[in-house]
């Protein structure tokens, strides 16, 4: 059996809401990735951009990948692609392109070097791309330059890291240009879309694929599954989505009701307490506060640690009745009042320096 396995946006290096418990969360999904790939034996490893998360990634990342890759390359070719992520201008600004000086058998794709071809099986195979380019105009230049020079006649795989109208905006290549390329190729493939999903808008001429991610960077990511594609027998049409254990998010909206704030504070500790298998939780909840809005507990990720993320939000709501405001007047009271509820009343310091402010500047 032939297999191609293509990996993309794994992100390596981001300390998700500065965590470091989540650096390592991106190293062991690529990690874990990179292993059950080899697990299928295939002929070529495809990456298709971001495998880092930033431009000069730190000692660790870039540790992790040149050892795994080099090892990989010692019998099975890699191609690479240079997402956004890793790049700001052009080249002189990535250090992805270091990695082709590294072993004969890795090949990044840039404008400068758009092509790579195999033997495969007797059959000849070409793997094409160019770094993310952010100027939608020289991206489909470029498209358009590189297609020209290929033959239809060997198996072509296009690989870019780039926005698709259609699935993301602002896009850099347009379907028109897209469909306009995709009869001389047999796949074509993008990273930066982060959940794995057909191209639909030309899969009518080509198979077109979003890879998808080895790990979330956002919970607007929470319900995206996590993995590569895996294609066999150069069979472009069906490709397998083999999922990977990244860490466990999720994201819980509720209306509360009208309640005491000490009914508030329980509710949320028997929601946090349910979830406590969930690495990274973030609770989006609203409530009609039958009382002071400060007597409601706010730093619930002190309270349990054990979470890599843990981010509850409560938004006060007003209900159907009328809201009548008062004229408050601000005194030495409201402060000692505030610092109380807040439970930092033994900030003696700080409170006389904010009540010092306030008579200073309050006109």
């Amino acid at each position: 059996m032939t297999s191609i396995c293509c990996i993309s946006d794994c992100h390596l290096g981001f300390r998700h809401r500065l965590k470091v418990q989540r650096m390592k969360d991106y190293e062991k999904a690529f990690n874990e990735a990179l292993d059950k790939a080899l697990s299928y034996e295939p002929i070529l490893l495809i990456f298709g951009g971001d495998t880092f998360h930033h431009i000069r990634p730190d000692p660790k990342s870039m540790q992790t990948v040149v050892k795994r890759i080099r090892e990989i390359a010692d019998s099975i070719p890699c191609v690479f692609s240079i997402g956004n992520h890793e790049i700001e201008t052009h080249l002189g600004s990535s250090y992805i392109p270091l990695l082709s000086d590294m072993h004969e058998n890795i090949h990044v794709l840039t404008s400068e070097s758009p092509h790579k071809y195999f033997k495969i099986d007797g059959r000849k195979l070409g793997v094409h791309g160019f770094q993310y380019i952010r100027n939608k105009k020289i991206a489909e230049e470029k498209l358009e330059e590189i297609t020209a020079q290929i033959s239809e006649d060997d198996i072509n795989i296009l690989c870019i890291h780039q926005a698709i109208e259609g699935c993301l905006e602002p896009h850099e290549i347009s379907l028109t240009q897209l469909r306009q390329s995709a009869e001389k190729y047999d796949l074509i493939l993008s990273g930066h879309v982060h959940k794995h999903q057909p191209i639909t808008e030309i899969s009518d001429i080509t198979p077109a694929f979003y890879i998808g991610s080895t790990e979330r960077i956002s919970f607007n990511e929470s319900e995206n599954e996590t993995g590569f594609l895996l294609f066999t027998n150069f069979d472009f049409q069906k490709p397998r989505f083999i999922q990977i254990n990244s860490a466990t998010m999720k994201v819980i909206k509720k209306d509360l009701g009208r309640k005491k704030p000490s009914e508030i504070n329980k509710d949320i500790e028997k929601i946090i307490e349910e979830n406590q298998h969930i690495a990274c939780l973030r609770l989006t909840l609203s409530a009609e506060i039958d009382g002071d809005y400060f007597d409601v507990f706010h730093d619930w990720d002190e309270r349990y640690p054990e979470f890599t993320i843990l981010d509850v939000s409560l938004i006060p709501a007003s209900g159907d009745e009328t809201i009548s405001l008062e004229r408050l007047e601000i005194n030495e009271k409201i402060f000692d009042e505030y610092f109380e509820k807040r439970g930092i009343g033994d900030k003696e310091e700080l409170k006389s320096l904010c009540k010092e402010l306030y008579q200073k500047h309050s006109n």
